[in-house]
């Protein structure tokens, strides 16, 4: 095996049919982000994904394996038939190795997802993987609830998985912390925490910002934007509910929210019932690459969540947009945000739930805009530290300690 990093031959993987990646879902512009970055610094990736769609047109080099599922009766006894998913995943991994003699496993962590783990042990292949929750308890608390049979499978599997790989990074110090305190890894295993970032340089193109308003119907308005999906852990019934006071104070004010999701419906009434149709506009998917455009002519851009009764394991890649635009950012008090962004140096800071907190610090936003300037700016700057070609190269110094290990 060879101790040089330089033109590395990777194979990324995810084995959880849950990660569709033709969906426009954050996890899909994680994935596309690190690929390619490992792609800038002269890497060969290669991705195998479950998936149903056989086509992915924003991924080149990839196999997609169709979901598994056992017939007849047998799906109620042994619900979780993803694990079959893991013996065709390690087929094809041992099929695809022949062809690309891959250096590295990249696995992006998923339930019942073993083949990988199973195909580097028999090929001697480093592996690395890459986790963005703790996948049980996510799965409990905002999907199913699992029956007992499936947690303590799921349970088993994932033991077996983080023990066994070479190397874990984790999106956030809470996330490790809790795989910690639950026994789901040692403290002694070698874990890496990396937040996510964003593609700092998309946000230095000119736009014609004035252009973009009147397109939108929006020149003479004060713009507080949101992106990312509807999803219940998202608190932006908040920004909606605080949005009547904004307006008492600011009369310009107008909300954009960029995404979908779950909550959208339910989002949309609420708007409708506090009489804001006219001040809130629900824009639906918006491709990525547009989004440098969109927070162009935002004057806030907006991170909201909520507290869900677990650890806030999140690192939102709308934050780390946010910074790369250099945009004045109102967002929760929780978990991660508090380590990327600190108040009223980079963002400002609301406690989670209060309402009340989202409309003061939006309305101070607007009527400061020596304090909006100075938030920007800081913004502007932080966001170097979170690209995603620092975020590669952090991996290829992982890499680099795996191949140099399994010497």
């Amino acid at each position: 095996m060879k101790m040089c990093t330089k033109n590395l031959s990777i194979l990324y993987l995810i084995g959880d049919r849950g990660l569709d990646l033709t969906k426009g879902e954050g996890y899909k512009i994680h994935v596309l982000k690190i690929i390619d970055g490992l792609k800038k610094r002269g890497h060969r990736v290669f991705l195998l994904t479950i998936n149903e769609n056989p086509l992915l047109p924003e991924f080149e080099n990839y196999v997609t394996l169709r979901h598994k599922y056992l017939h007849f009766f047998f799906h109620r006894i042994f619900p979780f038939t993803g694990t079959l998913n893991s013996i065709n995943v390690l087929l094809h991994i041992i099929k695809l190795n022949k062809l690309y003699h891959f250096d590295v496993i990249h696995e992006r962590f998923g339930l019942y997802s073993y083949g990988g783990i199973i195909a580097s042990k028999l090929l001697r292949i480093p592996h690395i993987t890459e986790i963005n929750g703790p996948g049980i308890e996510e799965k409990r608390l905002f999907t199913k609830d699992f029956t007992f049979m499936q947690k303590f499978t799921a349970g088993i599997i994932r033991k077996f998985c983080l023990k066994n790989t070479g190397h874990i990074v984790a999106v956030s110090h809470n996330l490790k912390k809790f795989l910690i305190d639950y026994a789901v890894i040692k403290h002694t295993q070698t874990v890496t925490v990396l937040p996510n970032a964003a593609d700092v340089e998309s946000f230095d193109k000119q736009v014609d910002v004035l252009a973009l308003k009147a397109s939108l119907g929006l020149e003479d308005k004060f713009i507080i934007v949101y992106t990312g999906t509807l999803q219940v852990w998202y608190a932006l019934e908040d920004i909606i509910a605080a949005l009547p006071f904004v307006l008492s104070e600011v009369p310009s004010a107008y909300l954009l929210i960029a995404g979908e999701g779950q909550a959208r419906e339910a989002l949309e009434d609420l708007a409708l019932r506090l009489g804001l149709s006219g001040k809130v506009r629900f824009l639906g998917y918006i491709n990525h690459n547009k989004i440098p455009e969109l927070l162009s002519i935002a004057d806030v851009a907006v991170a909201p969540y909520k507290e869900v009764g677990m650890p806030f394991f999140n690192s939102p890649i709308k934050l780390f947009e946010y910074l790369g635009a250099g945009k004045a950012i109102v967002a929760t008090n929780l978990g991660q945000i508090t380590e990327i962004v600190k108040d009223r140096q980079t963002a400002l800071l609301v406690k989670p739930g209060s309402k009340e907190e989202f409309a003061n610090a939006i309305v101070r936003l607007a009527r400061d805009v020596q304090l909006r300037n100075f938030l920007e700016k800081n913004a502007k700057r932080e966001a170097q530290k979170y690209s995603w070609t620092n975020y590669a190269g952090q991996l290829e110094g992982i890499y680099a300690s795996l191949l140099q290990g399994n010497e």
